[in-house]
């Protein structure tokens, strides 16, 4: 397959910061499951349906996306993967070029700063990115969308042109 293909990429909703909770153990907030569903409502209304979904094992990553799933209306293939957690660009990449041809859309679930920096480097046209979540920080919650004219395995940075931001 050579045509369009989408990336999603989410950054987890607004944790919990108990005292003695390990990192990778931290809850989402009321704030970070309503920032979760409104993505995956207007995911849903733009008809942009993942059909895989690599997710960071951390519990805020993994609540994310059930909050997600739940805005979206649709449960697509998820997979839980140890290098989102990793958070380097590099990782993230190789989740990206690893990816099966035959997907036409990729969501990834995961953290700062490696889904900032690498909606900042996947998008082609900087002032696509200016006054958005991208280029304010990435804030928790925040949702981009990028659509990709190279297969999965040639993902790198300045391949993608930003479609959408989402957040609230």
């Amino acid at each position: 397959m050579t045509g369009s293909r989408t990336l999603l990429l989410l950054r987890h909703g607004k944790a919990e910061s108990p005292t003695g909770i390990a990192d990778r153990d931290r809850p989402l907030a009321g704030k970070g499951r309503r920032q979760s569903e409104h993505a995956g409502a207007a995911c849903r209304a733009s008809g942009v349906v993942p059909g895989l979904v690599v997710v960071s094992p951390a519990l805020r990553a993994r609540e994310t996306w059930v909050e997600f799933a739940r805005g979206l209306g649709v449960e697509p293939e998820v997979d839980i993967d140890r290098r989102v957690y990793a958070n380097t660009i590099e990782d993230l990449l190789d989740v990206i070029t690893g990816t099966p041809e035959e997907l036409d859309t990729l969501m990834i679930v995961g953290h700062n700063p490696s889904i900032g920096d690498l909606s900042r480097l996947l998008d082609e046209d900087e002032s696509r990115r200016r006054g958005t979540a991208v280029a304010d920080g990435y804030p928790t919650g925040a949702l981009t969308i990028f659509d990709l004219d190279v297969p999965w395995a040639l993902v790198a940075p300045g391949t993608g042109r930003l479609r959408a931001v989402v957040r609230r």
